[in-house]
């Protein structure tokens, strides 16, 4: 797989947050339509803290023919992208059997190149988020790598998606208590925390997570659709309350946004329950809307005020 870059950071100071991970094609069908647009965990998270003022860089891998329409809208919000070509870009495709559910079907078509320690060679970051998308494409060794160079939170979804050919089948992680570890704040969905702890209920979920997050401030998210969240900090858990939506429009991304708005309050010191109040109501903002998130910090806090 190749390994030219077409760009590299130009930021020489410190991020915010450098987001790590494929940036796909994501091919979406709904009842009535299907629609095609740049998807994964780095790509969301990345625009939502972009808009809400953060310096934010990303590190991904596709194939040069892509590189154009999947990476247009971050440049145009000024995020620094570092892109290693690869022979392949990775292509999903999300299929919602019902407009408001919860429910997901994916299909994998291909898979960009893995990443390595090198990639991240030079990057400085307050927080490196890491969304792998599929078992494929971060090691345990680089997961270990990124944790010498500052905190990490994780988006766990891609490290319990197997792939089958082009299905996704959900199996545990298993280096899953070395790889938390090193994790400082991890996000997982309700069916994800089960995958992974055999519980059923998700505040039991959590609690078990937590106590294998082994780095400072060591805060597990599980995150539950239209229920909201709960989020566990050592053994003490935070209910958070879903924010009424007007309508439901598209719920990809959601979760990236929930996570990208709670990382940005956690970097101003704000305390748990705040931050996952402020994560619920941009979460909320997100799926009112196709596409990425264009909402601001004020858009969010007015939808908090209008509730409380």
């Amino acid at each position: 797989m190749g390994a030219d870059h077409n760009n590299a950071l130009l930021m020489p100071s410190v991020y915010d947050v450098c987001a790590v991970g494929h940036i796909t094609r994501d091919r979406v069908r709904t009842e009535d339509q299907v629609r095609e647009q740049p998807g994964g965990s780095a790509y969301y998270l990345s625009l939502v803290l972009r808009r809400l003022g953060r310096q934010v860089a990303v590190v991904t891998k596709m194939a040069p023919a892509d590189e154009l329409l999947l990476l247009m809208e971050l440049k145009a919000e000024k995020i620094d992208v570092s892109c290693t070509y690869s022979r392949t870009t990775t292509t999903f495709e999300n299929i919602y059997p019902h407009r408001n559910s919860d429910l997901r079907v994916h299909r994998v078509n291909s898979v960009a190149a893995s990443f390595s320690p090198t990639d991240l060679s030079g990057v400085r970051a307050r927080f490196f988020h890491l969304g792998p998308l599929t078992t494929r494409e971060m090691s345990l060794e680089f997961l270990r790598a990124v944790s010498a160079k500052g905190d990490v939170s994780l988006d766990v979804q891609g490290l319990v998606r197997n792939l089958i050919g082009n299905e996704v089948k959900m199996e545990a992680w298993s280096d899953m208590e070395e790889g938390l570890d090193v994790v400082s704040i991890l996000k997982a969905n309700e069916e994800e925390a089960k995958v992974l702890t055999r519980e059923h209920d998700p505040e039991r979920a959590a609690r078990r997570l937590a106590q294998l997050v082994g780095r400072a401030p060591g805060e597990v998210i599980v995150t539950l659709g239209g229920r909201g969240a709960v989020i566990c900090v050592a053994d003490r858990l935070y209910r958070i309350p879903p924010v009424p939506a007007s309508s439901i429009v598209d719920v990809t991304g959601c979760g990236d946004t929930f996570l990208a708005a709670y990382l940005h309050r956690r970097l101003e010191s704000v305390d748990v329950e705040r931050a996952g109040r402020f994560a619920s109501a941009a979460a909320t903002l997100a799926l009112e809307r196709f596409g990425r998130f264009r909402a601001t910090e004020k858009d969010v806090e007015d939808t908090l005020a209008r509730i409380s």
